[in-house]
């Protein structure tokens, strides 16, 4: 299943425009067969705060707050720091397609441990881009 890093400007501008809405973490398209979304607060890490090495290869990486959790990581605002390492970060939320429930089964249903699917983001330098393609798809193809 893919996954899709939005910026809460972006959200914020999108629900403006009307063709979002918003409750209790479900994004609902307000186009097409109206599909839903779940929303899971994100980090797109940047760079480190002194811009010196990424010994932990977290630059250029999207990951949940929960996936940082369990990472060992801690987060705080826009920042976020994983063993002595501070990161700069954008904040914002990955948006997971709910499925139908008929679909949802023991067979479709990730095994617990199993690494969660990539999200569908290019690396950080290029985040205008990201953002873009994140709106061509919601706008275009969904």
């Amino acid at each position: 299943m893919k996954r899709l890093f939005f910026s809460q400007s972006m959200l914020d501008s999108m629900m403006e425009a009307g063709k979002i809405k918003v409750d209790k973490g479900i994004l609902t398209m307000l186009a097409g067969d109206n599909p839903n979304f779940s929303l899971h607060p994100a980090f797109r890490i940047v760079r480190t705060i002194d811009d010196g090495a990424d010994p932990n290869g977290l630059v250029g990486q999207i990951r949940s707050e929960a996936e940082l959790r369990e990472l060992g990581a801690e987060t705080y605002m826009d920042s976020v720091i994983y063993r002595d390492i501070a990161y700069q970060a954008d904040t914002g939320f990955i948006a997971e397609k709910q499925v139908p429930m008929q679909a949802t089964d023991a067979k479709t249903a990730p095994k617990t441990g199993e690494q969660s699917a990539a999200v569908a983001e290019p690396p950080a330098d290029k985040s205008k881009d990201a953002n873009d393609l994140s709106k061509f798809i919601l706008d275009n193809l969904l």
